[in-house]
């Protein structure tokens, strides 16, 4: 099933492998791609794989993770970012630009020195292990600052799919970052409407997924969902998949395309040795969507025959490849001789 062509928002893939995002820390200043940028695509442009969605791109200077993380707030930087997608679509691949707010969540403290920056979070509660050096704590957003954070969601998404190029769009809300901040019970203790309940956790999702789904009729949008906030066989704790299976329903209803699954506050399974580790995830909510949007099963995801396994056993419509395309970008070429 790998090599067979699935269909996407009216654009056909030509096999079942998305080249999944992987921050590669190497923007400029200004947050467009850098020449070591460039290289890292046009190494993974020759793999073959029929999708790929760029690593995160800031919709805001404050939602920046670390200084060297692209970023999509201005115009001028987006068409910057048109030779990335430029690189990607001459393989005749399909590409997505992934845009996120880090909110809480801080890889690098250099980006407390950033002109403008300012750490948001749902709840003024620290994601990482940056806060306890910095002697600083982030700021508890209010109504209006997450009014603005969906318009610089939307305005992001417009920017880069018709001043950068893209395809269309993948909205981050897992890993922590500041959409899985408002979705985990562990970092959202508000208690307006945006907090408290299931579905209040999960109103900043919604309204960025429909006003993004609004002002981009008709290009590919994708949510990439933390379905749990632990990582499967792990002690539960926090948001859980019972939680984000409705979640995926209703990103359908919103007009989402594909959701890619992964992990929350728990990250991804860096450390894991298993195949496919967020398979019972991404079978679950496959099993609640079903046709209505492909599912994407990342993670862990290293052979020919756990893809084709998990294709076949319905887990999943498309598997996301990152850490192997990494390694040898020619996998796939190996992959189909072993078919």
């Amino acid at each position: 099933m790998i090599f067979e062509p699935i269909e996407l928002k009216g654009s056909l893939l030509k096999n079942r492998v998305i080249s999944a995002p992987l921050a590669s820390s190497s923007s400029m200043d200004d947050g467009s791609p850098s020449e070591r940028s460039l290289e890292i695509y046009r190494r993974f442009a020759l793999s073959g794989a029929a999708l790929f969605v760029v690593e995160h791109h800031a919709v805001t200077v404050s939602g920046r993770t670390r200084p060297a993380q692209f970023l999509a707030d201005s115009d001028v930087t987006a068409k910057k970012h048109s030779a990335v997608s430029a690189i990607l679509k001459g393989g005749n691949a399909l590409c997505l630009a992934q845009i996120n707010h880090a909110g809480a969540k801080i890889a690098d403290r250099g980006v407390f020195d950033m002109e403008g920056y300012r750490p948001l979070s749902p709840s003024g509660i620290p994601v990482g292990d940056q806060w306890e050096k910095s002697g600083r704590k982030p700021e508890t957003m209010t109504r209006g600052e997450i009014r603005r954070t969906v318009e610089d969601f939307v305005n992001s998404a417009v920017r880069m799919v018709r001043i950068g190029g893209y395809d269309g769009i993948q909205i981050h809300a897992s890993h922590g970052y500041l959409i899985g901040q408002f979705l985990s019970p562990l970092t959202n203790r508000r208690d307006d409407e945006y907090g408290g309940t299931d579905r209040k956790r999960a109103r900043l999702l919604y309204e960025i997924t429909d006003a993004v789904r609004q002002s981009l009729n008709d290009a590919p949008l994708s949510v990439r969902l933390g379905a749990a906030d632990f990582l499967p066989g792990d002690k539960p704790v926090g948001l859980s998949l019972d939680e984000t299976v409705p979640v995926a329903r209703e990103l359908v209803n919103l007009g989402v395309d594909m959701i890619g699954i992964s992990g929350n506050l728990c990250g991804y399974g860096i450390d894991r040795n298993d195949s496919a580790y967020f398979a019972p995830y991404a079978q679950r909510i496959k099993t609640s969507v079903g046709s209505s949007a492909l599912v994407e099963c990342t993670g862990g995801i290293r052979d020919v025959f756990t893809a084709e396994k998990i294709l076949r056993d319905g887990v999943c419509d498309l598997v996301g490849v990152g850490r192997q395309m990494l390694r040898d970008p020619g996998f796939l070429a190996g992959w189909k001789e072993s078919c």
